[in-house]
């Protein structure tokens, strides 16, 4: 009977140990949520806690998230109306506490940004501006690195990050890879930032008109043959 006591509490503990390490690593599966933060202005202020990833849910699905490993003070301004859909993430690391100014809209005219325009790049290629984000961030404080991402769409799958020159008054891009379905790009400096895709309208136009030559070539010496043929 002693025995029989000595195993039935044996088992009990070691169910309760089972239990407790199935416990801790489901604990451990469950993925963690964004704070989030609803928005119902265009002009907001807020404060993101250090380790934190924040979300700020505007009107007509517009999404900001932050997360910087130090305390970071945010003010800023959206055109909700215009950014509808947009979700932007913004991650920093900074060795202090940090203060940022941010601006998002759906155009830059100032700068010449402006929906469907087509511009030369500093490395010659043609962009265009389709994405209707651009977002001018400055930031009150020495960061380490950042990098900036925004949700990946049949549009701008093929675009890049790009940031304005004040010096040479051009859009640069710079190296964009898609990471967890967002367009990412490591940045070094803050500015105006935003999406610009390949301009293939001038290679179209040159294939069509090789594609045109080939078939002229093609058909004049068909003809040609014929007609010593015939002749023949």
């Amino acid at each position: 009977m002693k025995k029989m006591s000595k195993y039935m509490i044996g088992s009990f503990a070691l169910l309760l140990i089972f239990t407790s390490f199935l416990s801790v690593n489901v604990a451990a599966a469950i993925p963690s949520t964004d704070k989030q933060v609803p928005v119902a202005t265009d002009h907001w202020q807020a404060q993101v806690n250090a380790n934190e990833m924040t979300m700020f849910a505007f009107q007509f699905n517009l999404r900001l998230r932050f997360r910087a490993n130090v305390n970071l003070t945010i003010e800023g301004d959206c055109e909700t109306r215009k950014l509808a859909n947009k979700d932007f993430i913004l991650e920093i690391e900074g060795d202090d506490d940090l203060r940022m100014n941010m601006t998002c809209t759906e155009e830059q005219k100032e700068l010449g940004l402006m929906m469907g325009n087509t511009y030369q790049i500093r490395n010659r290629n043609r962009v265009q501006y389709q994405e209707g984000f651009v977002c001018n961030i400055e930031c009150n404080g020495t960061f380490l690195k950042a990098q900036i991402r925004i949700r990946a769409t049949n549009e701008n799958r093929v675009g890049s990050w790009a940031y304005y020159d004040e010096a040479t008054e051009e859009w640069v891009t710079v190296p964009t890879t898609i990471e967890d379905d967002y367009l990412t790009a490591e940045v070094t400096h803050f500015s105006y930032w935003t999406v610009l895709i390949p301009d293939y309208t001038m290679v179209i136009v040159v294939s069509v008109f090789i594609g045109a030559i080939a078939v002229a070539i093609v058909g004049s010496i068909i003809y040609i043959r014929k007609k010593k043929r015939t002749s023949n």
